[in-house]
């Protein structure tokens, strides 16, 4: 027992530490320190805090692939320089920073919502443009030389997050891939001994968003503009397909009854999952014979291999399905604006909450009126929890940063030197913590800003005032976030219900396509799978921008998960052979028919239940009773008849 009480806190900093980013602390600690300190060295203190500015841009891009995450932070970088110079051009005028701050606010909330690139959302845009605008007014000259300096720090950033495509081209998407064989591996252990009352809805839910994420890596690694596919990408492709086959005939098996999944496919699966991670090919891979018996696609060439090279082949005639073809990036812009899409209101309540935040900044007598406006955008997202809670954890990790660094900087005043060493130290471990620890990271985050603005400060004030000071703006700006997330529109209903129209709408076209000709439209086939990422992204905004748990997200997840089984790809050589070209008329007709009756309101609600089609075909339940099947579970879910906890959500 005592030994069991020792190791437990071991075991937990074990953990702990696993988690750490260490390659990205690493290249935060050579960025930071060596713009910073040169620009220190050469030009003061003053001017080394605007480089600091641009090594921001650090914050993003973490999990995007090189080919789009190289082009993507050199426009964010622009974005920041404009930012800076608009807030240049409106410091000291009080209602041209409201303007300013709230219009690249809303601007950067949606742009960096558009293209997907993760990260902290517009914060840093945000905190570029309020440092600028609350400081006092120079001329031209005086921001042009501040811009580059600024410009700097975001190219040795640039720099160094590219830096790791030399040795590992597709470390994020090894990565990414990795992490959904992990996951489908955890769930097949799951549901091999799971109670089929039950079944093993967290791993389910779990492998599903990590395949999601897989798709989305392999798609992002084309690029901005799509070209070649590499080799190691179409081995990753591969990849992705099969593992979609294991994942289906996985959640079969956790659907029926006489289901079962075969005890050798979590440890093959893992084991793939440690090669993709080293940047290896897998060699092993669930046997396809079992495969066949727990009711996945028929029989994958290469037994027991994971990429023999017929499948390569294949897999290179298939690319990209079942990915969207075209410009992606052009799609993504277009689909913002959509009616299905919640960006347009997200950024309007961005931008309103910082425009308020502002105005209270510069009215009110406080020492850093900045950091108010940060506090609202940073109430509004940033992370994948509620507003309350990410509130609650910046305030608590900037109350206990700001009083740590009070308290060490009243027994040690730091000069210069000191100052930038501590910042760059801090900064880097703050890059190494994962993104959902929230209180870890302004643990670490807020004692760089109050070393760097203490450091240019006039003579006089103390880091215990500005630590203080640091505490009541940012509770102040979180405040008037939070009230913005009250008092100004949310998601609408209306547009989560145009979103699962949309999905729904498209797997019927997808799907009636596929049983009338026996083979898959490219076309048609990437629109499905694009508005089924358009779900996605609806079902995961709704949770991040609701004040209390409401339970939309939870009624959302089994029409989402029954939408994507419609898409699944059955064949690599193309889709379910059809039935009849009528039955694929009747499918389509009844997707459609579900389509109108899902804009009637959320699953669930009296409208989708008195509007939604009777039945699926009942030919399908003969010769595609698959097919039959899942567009059953369909039904359930937009009836609201399967909660999140049941088989099949």
């Amino acid at each position: 027992m005592v030994i069991a009480a020792v190791t437990r806190p071991a075991d937990r900093w074990r953990r702990a530490l696993s988690r750490l980013d260490r390659a990205r602390g690493v290249r935060a600690l050579v960025a930071f320190g060596l713009s910073v300190g040169l620009v220190t060295a050469g030009a003061g203190i003053h001017n080394g805090v605007f480089a600091a500015m641009g090594c921001y841009v650090d914050a993003y891009g973490a999990r995007d692939p090189y080919p789009r995450r190289g082009p993507l932070l050199v426009v964010l970088s622009a974005g920041f320089a404009v930012a800076f110079l608009a807030g240049s051009l409106a410091a000291g005028q009080v209602w041209a920073m409201v303007g300013v701050l709230s219009l690249f606010a809303a601007g950067a909330t949606l742009l960096v919502g558009a293209l997907h690139l993760s990260g902290p959302g517009s914060y840093f845009v945000v905190l570029v443009a309020a440092l600028t605008a609350f400081l006092p007014p120079v001329g031209i000259a005086d921001t042009a030389v501040r811009m580059g300096f600024l410009l700097f720090g975001a190219a040795v950033s640039w720099l160094t997050i590219m830096s790791g495509w030399i040795p590992r081209p597709h470390g994020p998407e090894d990565g990414a891939v990795a992490a959904a064989l992990r996951s489908v591996a955890a769930y097949a252990q799951a549901a091999a001994v799971a109670d089929r009352g039950e079944g093993p809805a967290a791993a389910r839910r779990e492998a599903y968003q990590a395949v999601h994420g897989g798709w989305s890596a392999v798609q992002d690694s084309r690029g901005l503009r799509g070209g070649a596919l590499p080799p190691r990408l179409l081995e990753l492709y591969a990849l992705m397909l099969r593992l979609e086959t294991v994942l289906d005939a996985v959640t079969d098996a956790a659907e029926r009854e006489d289901g079962r999944v075969p005890a050798d496919w979590a440890p093959a699966l893992r084991e793939a999952a440690a090669a993709v991670a080293g940047g290896r090919v897998p060699r092993r891979w669930p046997s396809v014979v079992d495969a066949e018996a727990a009711g996945a696609a028929p029989p994958l060439p290469g037994r027991g291999t994971a990429l023999p090279p017929d499948l390569l082949r294949a897999a290179r005639g298939l690319w990209p399905r079942p990915l969207p073809t075209g410009d992606r990036v052009r799609a993504e812009l277009g689909d913002v604006l959509s009616p299905a899409s919640p960006a347009p209101f997200l950024a309007l309540r961005v931008g309103l909450a910082v425009a308020a935040g502002t105005a209270l900044g510069a009215l009110l007598p406080l020492l850093h009126p900045a950091w108010v406006a940060l506090g609202a955008a940073a109430a509004l997202q940033g992370a994948a929890q509620q507003p309350v809670r990410r509130s609650w954890g910046r305030l608590t990790g900037t109350v206990a940063g700001a009083a740590l660094t009070a308290v060490v900087c009243h027994f040690f005043e730091p000069g210069v030197r000191a100052t930038v060493v501590t910042a760059t130290v801090v900064h880097a471990a703050a890059r190494a913590v994962p993104a959902g620890a929230m209180f870890t990271r302004m643990l670490l985050n807020t004692p760089v800003a109050l070393l760097l603005v203490a450091a240019v400060l006039p003579a006089g004030t103390s880091v215990a005032e500005l630590a203080l000071y640091r505490m009541l703006d940012l509770g102040l700006g979180l405040a008037v976030g939070l009230t913005a997330a009250v008092l100004l529109p949310r998601v609408p209903v209306r547009r989560v219900c145009e979103a699962v129209s949309r999905a729904v709408a498209a797997a019927g076209a997808a799907v009636g396509s596929r049983l009338r000709t026996g083979a898959v439209d490219p076309g048609v086939e990437g629109v499905a799978w694009r508005r089924m990422d358009d779900l996605w992204t609806v079902h995961a905004s709704v949770p991040a921008e609701e004040l209390r748990p409401t339970g939309t997200a939870d009624r959302l997840w089994p029409t989402v998960l029954a939408v994507r089984r419609l898409l699944v790809p059955r064949l690599l050589g193309g889709g379910p052979r059809p039935p009849s070209p009528a039955d694929g008329a009747r499918v389509g007709a009844y997707l459609e028919r579900a389509a109108l009756a899902a804009r009637r309101g959320l699953p669930g609600s009296p409208g989708v239940r008195s509007a939604l089609p009777e039945r699926p075909p009942v030919v399908l339940a003969g010769h595609g009773p698959d097919l039959h099947r899942r567009l059953e579970a369909l039904r359930r879910a937009l009836r609201g008849d399967e909660p999140a906890g049941r088989p099949g959500t």
